[in-house]
């Protein structure tokens, strides 16, 4: 079968279309012959070196959707030829991947195999950080870093449904745009205003009291200054990179009892597993409903490098999903 494999750590460049055999069926694990693969941030940082662990050369991806063509032994929920949403730890940038059984879920007739392989990764995290890690409420403010990204466009649509007042923060006009769209009640586009001066403007002074900030880099410290006191930042992701010491030291010399978390779905997958049917379920809605919008782009596997580097560039809004 035709394959994406990462060749060695650095750009793009690395990921190379390749012909490898298709994986085989194991006990508690299905096949899926898959239609759509989403790209996530994640993919890019094992590519630049986030797991330097991983024994190369491999197959990126962990999300997608498409058909089952073959069921291992033990698994009685899932059987040939259903429409079924997989997650795993790596592999899905192929025709064909393997997904455990147990958080391999059937996709609703009115969703479509794009929708449903754009869930996973960033679908579960902005519901799992709006509804668990911190429960947003009627009327709470927040603010959220990448609102046009995938994770934002689904957190614009669910903290929406909760009656939140939510800041998004955007590089563009056009992103701006996407960010409205998705729900947020105020868009900030930071290149063209002080996003911290303009939360704070928009909080009457207070602040917000959650930030989620999925890009950390130099810029990590206006996240606590976007803050309200008692306000809580809540890390899930460095897209520009991991935050410096500095930032942290102000943190901790804040005086304002700022809460700093950390998220990572995985370990969210790990001790919570049987929350995610219905987590998946509450995505589903939003997306056949149109209460979540998320703008889908579909490239073909074959140029996952592309979809890479426009990615790594900022020329994307949403979600992209490979086609094999």
């Amino acid at each position: 079968m035709r394959a994406v494999q990462m060749t060695r750590i650095g750009g793009p460049e690395v990921l190379r279309v390749v012909e490898v055999p298709e994986p085989q069926g194991e006990a508690g694990f299905v096949r899926v012959r898959n239609r759509a693969i989403a790209v996530n941030f994640h993919d890019i940082n094992t590519r630049r070196g986030d797991e330097p662990d991983i024994k190369l050369p491999a197959i990126l991806g962990t999300d997608f959707a498409g058909i089952v063509d073959a069921v291992g032994d033990g698994v009685e929920h899932i059987k040939v030829g259903d429409r079924v949403l997989g997650i795993n730890m790596g592999g899905a940038y192929a025709e064909a991947a393997l997904a455990m059984a147990a958080v391999v879920v059937p996709i609703p007739a009115g969703l479509s195999f794009e929708q449903a392989a754009a869930c996973p990764v960033p679908g579960l995290t902005a519901y799992f950080l709006t509804h668990q890690v911190v429960p947003v409420t009627s009327g709470m403010t927040v603010v959220a870093h990448a609102a046009a990204g995938s994770v934002g466009c689904f957190m614009g649509g669910l903290l929406q449904q909760l009656g939140a007042t939510s800041i998004g923060l955007v590089s563009s006009d056009e992103k701006a745009d996407v960010a409205r769209r998705a729900g947020y009640t105020h868009v900030v586009n930071y290149r063209k205003e002080d996003p911290v001066a303009r939360v704070r403007q928009l909080t009457g002074g207070d602040g917000a009291y959650v930030v989620y900030d999925s890009v950390a880099g130099p810029q990590f410290q206006r996240s606590f200054d976007m803050a309200a006191i008692d306000g809580i930042v809540i890390l899930f992701g460095h897209a520009a990179g991991d935050p410096p010491p500095e930032s942290l030291k102000y943190w901790l010399r804040s005086r304002r009892n700022l809460g700093l978390r950390t998220y990572f779905l995985g370990a969210t997958m790990q001790a919570h597993l049987e929350m995610i049917p219905a987590a998946y379920d509450h995505l589903f809605q939003g997306l056949m409903s149109g209460a979540i919008h998320l703008p889908i782009e579909t490239m073909l596997l074959v140029d996952a490098a592309k979809a890479h580097a426009r990615i790594e560039q900022q020329q994307t809004a949403g979600k992209i999903i490979l086609i094999p």
